[in-house]
């Protein structure tokens, strides 16, 4: 592994968030930005990015470089939108009653989110990421979800959310007002 292929990779992640990229990488964008197959070799390459701390692995097949790690809002949700890129995502359930007040909790560090791909734990080195798969058509949700542009990302309405916290089971006893 020779010095001037990992200096190619931190420079085009360099440039890639200098021109506007969120600075979130997948295993597949490293490998366009460096003109390199996606195989075993570079899954090795990867490896040795991240050892000598060229890159930093933010959960599988995630990466930043840290010398221009992402920053501002939405975090968490930027990186549920990377993992379930082809899948609806919405925040929704106590990160989104959280955000609308309707529970007093306050979710540091945790991201729950509704999705039409797979439910999953998964951990970040920003925090935890829950996905909970709902099986309901995008036809029958798109009423009840808007689109927050702070963060770029679709949440759920109150009611929504307070739907959802009911049909997967979860505590609604910490709801402070439910107005149905």
């Amino acid at each position: 592994m020779s010095m001037s292929k990992l200096r190619k990779i931190s420079e085009a992640t360099l440039k890639s968030v200098k021109t506007g990229h969120s600075g979130l990488f997948t295993t597949n964008d490293l490998a366009l930005l460096i003109d390199i197959e996606v195989d075993l070799n570079f899954a090795k390459y990867l490896h040795k990015a991240v050892k000598v701390g060229v890159l930093e692995k933010v959960c599988t097949n995630v990466f930043i470089n840290p010398m221009v790690p992402p920053e501002g809002k939405g975090i968490l949700v930027k990186i549920a939108n990377i993992i379930h890129w082809d899948k609806l995502v919405y925040i929704s359930l106590e990160s989104q009653l959280s955000y609308l007040g309707v529970i007093s909790q306050v979710m540091m560090d945790r991201l729950t989110v509704m999705t039409t791909g797979r439910s999953g734990v998964i951990k970040t080195k920003y925090g935890i990421i829950e996905f909970t798969h709902t099986s309901r058509k995008i036809e029958s949700i798109k009423d009840n979800l808007y689109f927050d542009p702070d963060i770029g990302a679709f949440r759920a309405t109150k009611e929504k959310a307070v739907k959802d916290l009911k049909r997967v089971g979860r505590n609604i006893s910490m709801i402070e007002t439910i107005d149905e």
